[in-house]
């Protein structure tokens, strides 16, 4: 299933939404939380949206291609920004090797003494999870950037 999802240019965005987990998706939910225990989780599992779904669609969906990502950055004004100019707001995109973006979340904070962000993502299946920067798996990949959105 899918809803209608566009950018600010109404370029369509494609999108699912599922209705359930299976078992072991709940079973990879429960490992998260042991490979991560200084990350807090701030929401239950769900099947509706993922983290690119959280981070550019009002958690109602998945958005899933490297192409819809492009698209959503190109037309709704996201430009590149350091890490010492981030802020509360800002977007960061984990990519892969190969320049993939596997993953995104809303910087919630900046710790004042390192200057490190504080990440809201939605992990996989997963819930929703408060986090530094790094503490992600690693599955996300060993790059990332920082976005604002410009509108």
């Amino acid at each position: 299933m899918s809803i209608r999802l566009e950018t600010s240019k109404r370029n369509g965005v494609t999108n699912f939404q599922d209705s359930e987990l299976s078992r072991f998706q709940h079973h990879g939910c429960k490992m998260l939380l042991q490979q991560h225990p200084q990350a807090r989780q701030r929401t239950q599992a769900c099947p509706v949206y993922n983290c690119h779904g959280l981070t550019f669609a009002c958690r109602r969906t998945k958005v899933l291609y490297r192409k819809d990502i492009d698209l959503i950055l190109n037309d709704d004004g996201y430009r590149e920004v350091s890490l010492e100019d981030v802020l509360p707001g800002d977007v960061v995109i984990y990519f892969s090797a190969e320049g993939d973006p596997n993953h995104s979340g809303i910087v919630v904070e900046m710790e004042d003494t390192l200057h490190v962000p504080r990440i809201c993502s939605k992990w996989g299946y997963a819930g929703e999870f408060v986090h530094v920067l790094h503490d992600v798996p690693n599955l996300y990949g060993p790059r990332h950037k920082f976005f604002r959105c410009e509108l």
